[in-house]
C-alpha cells in the first residue's frame, strides 16, 4: 500500500505535468517556463527543477505521459480486432486521427520552439519509441502468440516508425495510410497461412 508522502508526491507531479502540458499547448516549447509552473501549481520554482532537471526534462516528462494516455486508446483500436492485420489497420488509422486532434502534438510541432520540441519525436525520439515498443510488444505477444516473435517486433517497429513519420510530416488519410501499411505487413502477421 503506498504511504500518505509517495500519494502526496505523485497528485504534485501530476499537477506539475497538467500545469506544464497547459503551457506547452497555450505558447509552445519556447512558451514553457518553470517559474510559470511552479506559480500554476503553488510550489516554488526550485520543486519544479528538483522534480525534473530542467525545462527538456518537463517536456520529456509531458511528452512520456501523454504517450501513455495516447497508447491506451492505440491498444484499445487493437483489442478490439481478434485478427493482427485488422488490428493494425484500426491501431494505426486510430492512432494518425487521435494524433492530427492532440493539442501537445500540435503545440510541439507547430508552435515556437517547435524545432526543439519535435525532436522527441525525431533526433531525441528514443523515449517516445521505447515506451511505444514495449508497450504494443506486450499487447501483440499476449493477444496473437501465434506469431513468430522476431516478426512481431519488426512489425511493430516498422508500424511504429511509419506513424511517427505520418505525425511528424502528414501525408495521405489515415485510412490510406492504415491499408498501406496492413498490405505491406500482412504476410508477417497471417495467422492463417504465414509468409507469403
Amino acid at each position: 500500500m503506498d504511504s500518505f508522502t509517495d500519494r502526496t508526491k505523485r497528485r504534485l507531479r501530476e499537477e506539475l505535468l497538467d500545469a506544464a502540458y497547459d503551457a506547452i499547448v497555450a505558447g509552445g516549447y519556447d512558451g514553457l517556463r518553470m517559474a510559470d509552473v511552479a506559480r500554476r501549481t503553488g510550489v516554488s520554482r526550485q520543486t519544479v527543477y528538483n522534480e525534473f532537471g530542467d525545462k527538456w526534462g518537463v517536456l520529456q516528462a509531458v511528452v512520456a505521459r501523454e504517450t501513455e494516455r495516447f497508447l491506451v486508446e492505440v491498444n484499445a483500436a487493437l483489442a478490439e480486432q481478434s485478427d493482427p492485420i485488422d488490428g493494425l489497420r484500426a491501431a494505426v488509422e486510430g492512432a494518425l486521427r487521435q494524433a492530427a486532434d492532440n493539442p501537445l502534438l500540435k503545440a510541439a510541432l507547430g508552435q515556437p520552439g517547435s524545432d526543439q520540441a519535435s525532436q522527441l519525436l525525431t533526433t531525441r525520439g528514443q523515449q517516445v519509441l521505447e515506451l511505444c515498443h514495449q508497450r504494443l510488444d506486450v499487447h501483440v505477444r499476449t493477444h496473437w502468440p501465434q506469431i513468430p516473435a522476431d516478426d512481431a517486433t519488426a512489425c511493430v517497429d516498422v508500424a511504429l516508425r511509419l506513424v511517427i513519420s505520418h505525425i511528424v510530416s502528414p501525408g495521405p488519410a489515415p485510412v490510406m495510410v492504415a491499408d498501406q501499411l496492413a498490405r505491406v505487413l500482412g504476410p508477417f502477421l497471417s495467422t492463417t497461412g504465414g509468409r507469403a
